[in-house]
């Protein structure tokens, strides 16, 4: 893989596994940065105006976030926030600077492989060392985050299916990767995540069809069958094991959210303050009927962003991913090859989006790391045609 063998490490230092793979990578970089005498060309990537787009939209968020922080008397997660971001400008600083842009990609992807296997075979081993369906991940916590975790990162294995089909080796490898994440991923248990990543699958299907994608709709097609095929086993499932799906938890989950509505509306403009929410929560908004009162979120990541951080929060979190999307969709070419890792960050954020409406994996320290990273290789596809011509 040559230079572009740097990339490969960041993906494993964004699963809790640990940070140092980061700084690996980081030292491998510039290494060859000052033997070879690179030129980081950052700007290629800053400059683009849809990454424009996407960093204005982070930083208004950050922004937001530190105002409210100020007046709200909560933990101030600005910074934790901002270093969790810096995965996307890494990204962004690589891709630009490395010659060999198709190397990049195969690295990060090999990398992404590398780290879903670790917490799939992580979880599958639990699963059988302790004969417990839904076990906890040693690595993320507990299962409903594995899931989310999981259809962060498999609309990028699936990509790579795709890129590297002719490449035997790689293909295989993918494969492997790819099936033993939908076996931790069933593990988890998490309906959440599992909803997710087949209502953003329909969705992304939507939106190829109707950008004119006719060369392309057998596959497109195919995934709908699949899809198709997912809902008719989870309805046999669930007639076989209706516990599955419906969790004593469900109406908690209702009286919760109840209450972080009752609270936003009491504090609509800087919020409860972030860490502060379990405290406010059960002194006067816990309903009667709930059973757990050390619940510490409202388990909608849109809803804990309104009531820790108010309207200023809240708002500028949901024009952050309008921003995300409208990037996404807007920079889909016709030749579906070239837009595949686009396409693959696209299904991953509606996936994030669709989860987050029953819990707020975005507000977890790997989740996020992997999140802006992922994100950041969908814009370096964005730019990679403009890149390769200036070479």
């Amino acid at each position: 893989m040559g230079r572009g063998f740097v990339a490969f490490f960041l993906p494993l230092g964004c699963i809790g596994l640990s940070s140092s793979f980061i700084v690996v990578s980081l030292v491998m970089f510039l290494f060859y940065k000052f033997k070879y005498s690179l030129e980081i060309e950052f700007h290629k990537f800053i400059d683009n105006r849809f990454v424009k787009y996407s960093y204005m939209a982070m930083s208004i968020w950050m922004v937001c976030m530190f105002i409210v922080s100020i007046f709200n008397n909560g933990d101030n997660q600005t910074f934790a926030y901002i270093q969790r971001m810096i995965m996307f400008f890494i990204v962004g600083i690589y891709f630009c600077t490395l010659a060999d842009k198709k190397k990049f990609f195969e690295a990060i992807w090999v990398g992404i492989c590398c780290a879903s296997l670790v917490l799939s075979l992580d979880n599958i081993y639990s699963f059988f060392m302790l004969d417990k369906w839904r076990p906890n991940s040693n690595l993320l916590g507990n299962p409903n985050k594995l899931g989310g975790y999981l259809i962060l990162i498999l609309p990028f294995l699936l990509a790579g299916l795709y890129e590297y089909y002719s490449k035997k080796k790689l293909f295989i490898f993918g494969s492997l990767s790819s099936m033993l994440v939908f076996v931790a991923l069933i593990i988890s248990g998490s309906r959440g995540a599992m909803i997710g990543f087949i209502s953003s699958i329909c969705i992304m299907s939507v939106i190829l069809l109707a950008k004119g994608f006719s060369e392309k709709r057998k596959y497109i097609k195919t995934f709908l069958k699949v899809v198709s095929f997912i809902l008719v086993v989870g309805f046999a499932f669930y007639y076989l094991k209706p516990d599955f799906f419906i969790h004593s938890s469900d109406s908690e989950r209702k009286f919760l959210w109840i209450s972080a509505i009752n609270m936003i509306t009491d504090y609509p403009w800087t919020g409860v303050g972030l860490g502060n929410f379990n405290n406010v929560y059960v002194n006067g908004y816990i309903s009667p009927l709930a059973v757990e009162p050390r619940l510490t979120s409202p388990h909608n990541i849109f809803l804990h962003y309104f009531v820790n951080l108010g309207i200023l929060g809240g708002s500028s979190f949901i024009i952050l991913i309008i921003t995300q999307i409208y990037v996404l969709v807007k920079n889909i070419k016709n030749d579906f090859s070239q837009s595949i890792w686009i396409v693959a960050g696209l299904v991953s954020v509606l996936g994030m989006v669709i989860h987050g409406m029953v819990d707020t994996l975005i507000t977890t320290r790997p989740y996020a790391m992997m999140y802006w990273l992922l994100y950041g290789v969908a814009c370096c596809n964005i730019i990679r045609d403009e890149v390769v011509d200036e070479k």
